[in-house]
């Protein structure tokens, strides 16, 4: 049985058993103590979980393209019959292979998983150093590009990849030494 009568100043939620008693009250919650400081070795770590996600991420963006490219064989405006127990749809042929297409989900769960490391590695990490490390995606996806599925690769493509590694150089260069006044 639960008993919301305020018990000097504060409600609390009372069981029949007084171990079970919820104060909610905002002087006796856990006070932090400020934000925490991560350590060099946990922004490493977050470094380097943001370099996985773009891995992880490039992988994505090839699963989904060859889902998308299935799509292309399904006739236009055709539609499917859909059968749920004693209930019927009728639903986009096109919108059915999607959602059943392996390729296509399996990227999106991938990408799934990258929010969440990325998540993890926000926590620790300089978002201003991490974030422009993810342009790194670009770079794989297009060699992955050239390997998987043959598209050229011309001068100005080269040039772009080695612009953004150069960037990305710069940039975690400069979070580095910006951490450490030493160098």
């Amino acid at each position: 049985m639960l008993n919301d009568k305020p018990q000097g100043g504060t409600l609390a939620l009372v069981d029949d058993q007084p171990e079970a008693d919820i104060l909610l009250n905002p002087k006796t919650l856990p006070q932090s103590d400020g934000p925490r400081i991560s350590t060099d070795r946990q922004k490493r770590m977050a470094l380097w979980m943001v370099i996985a996600f773009t891995l992880l991420a490039s992988v994505a963006q090839i699963f989904i393209k060859t889902g998308a490219n299935a799509l292309n064989k399904v006739p236009a405006g055709s539609v499917t019959a859909l059968a749920l127990g004693s209930m019927h749809f009728q639903i986009s042929t096109t919108v059915f292979a999607a959602i059943t297409s392996i390729p296509l989900m399996g990227g999106l769960a991938l990408y799934g998983v990258g929010a969440v490391m990325m998540v993890l590695a926000l926590q620790h990490g300089e978002l201003s150093v991490l974030y422009p490390v993810i342009s790194l995606s670009y770079v794989w996806v297009a060699i992955l590009s050239v390997l998987i599925f043959h598209e050229h690769m011309n001068a100005f493509r080269v040039a772009g990849i080695a612009v953004i590694i150069g960037g990305v150089a710069i940039l975690g260069r400069s979070g580095s030494r910006a951490s450490d006044p030493g160098k």
